[in-house]
């Protein structure tokens, strides 16, 4: 008996990419799963990103859709993805990342032997010309961030619970513990339980949609690496920097977030700060009662 092979939608969200743009589509043209569709979102494009996409649609045998989208934040680009995607499994690839050949197959394989709504993946970091970057600030703290953040070196499958929220210290409470959006593979049912990106988020709507995740269910984390995450200076990442307080309120509220759903989940250190840090005259009342021990 043949085995069932769903339909997998990878969703590109654009907007001015024809630096990169047709690697990224070419590496989409590699997977060695076939039951794909493409789903491009373009946020009104000025330079020649249409042009490459449309010689992209006319250039290979699966479906590719390519939709207008007025421009309204990059959480409402990806939404309008998700909304015009018609497969079961929703696989991102942003116009400057690649994807190896064999990560749709891989990913899909982990969904559907653990039964899972959600795996993430490992993935090599690569410069403005696609260069291997293995040193530096950025790759010193973002390289594995499973490794670093909760210090779990996985080399071949890992299923995360809530329980192992526990491993986290405070100064890396908002950190990303998941990868880029590009790192997961998506049961598309996720995002009617579970609702959409935010389109208020500049910065971390990514991290933000794996905690929601978390809280209601596993997520299956991948040991190989299966995508290739592009840094330059073109970046969102990069832009979002100059965006200052903003940004320093969307990780205050995705800690407050944090706190609230995953409270029994920390370990007691991290617990006690966020009281210190949130609560400080609570904080010392419960040490001079010495009742501090969240137990």
């Amino acid at each position: 008996m043949k085995s069932y092979k769903p339909l997998i939608s990878i969703c590109i969200p654009t907007y001015n990419g024809e630096r990169y743009l047709q690697e990224a589509l070419d590496s989409v043209k590699a997977q060695t799963y076939k039951n794909i569709e493409v789903i491009i979102s373009d946020d009104n494009s000025k330079d020649h990103t249409l042009e490459i996409c449309d010689r992209f649609k006319n250039e290979v045998d699966f479906p590719v859709y390519i939709y207008n989208h007025i421009p309204s934040g990059i959480g409402a680009n990806w939404n309008h993805c998700i909304e015009k995607a018609n497969g079961e499994y929703i696989q991102f690839l942003f116009q400057d990342d690649i994807l190896y050949p064999n990560c749709i197959e891989e990913k899909l394989k982990y969904l559907q032997k653990f039964k899972l709504k959600a795996v993430c993946c490992k993935r090599n970091i690569i410069d403005e010309n696609g260069k291997p970057v293995t040193e530096g600030r950025w790759y010193e703290t973002c390289s594995d961030l499973q490794k670093i953040y909760l210090s779990l070196n996985i080399t071949d499958f890992y299923i995360l619970h809530k329980s192992d929220l526990k491993r986290i210290v405070f100064k890396h409470i908002t950190a990303n513990i998941f990868g880029e959006p590009l790192a997961f593979m998506f049961d598309k049912r996720l995002f009617k339980k579970l609702g959409t990106f935010s389109t208020t988020s500049q910065q971390i709507l990514d991290v933000e949609y794996g905690y929601k995740i978390l809280k209601e269910y596993p997520i299956g984390i991948i040991g190989s690496q299966l995508y290739k995450f592009r840094l330059h200076n073109e970046q969102a990442t990069n832009k979002n920097k100059i965006l200052g307080q903003e940004i320093l309120k969307e990780y205050e509220e995705l800690k407050s977030f944090i706190f609230k759903n995953f409270f029994f989940y920390l370990n007691v250190k991290l617990k006690k700060a966020y009281v210190k840090e949130k609560y400080p005259d609570t904080y010392r009342k419960l040490i001079n009662l010495r009742y501090l021990n969240f137990r």
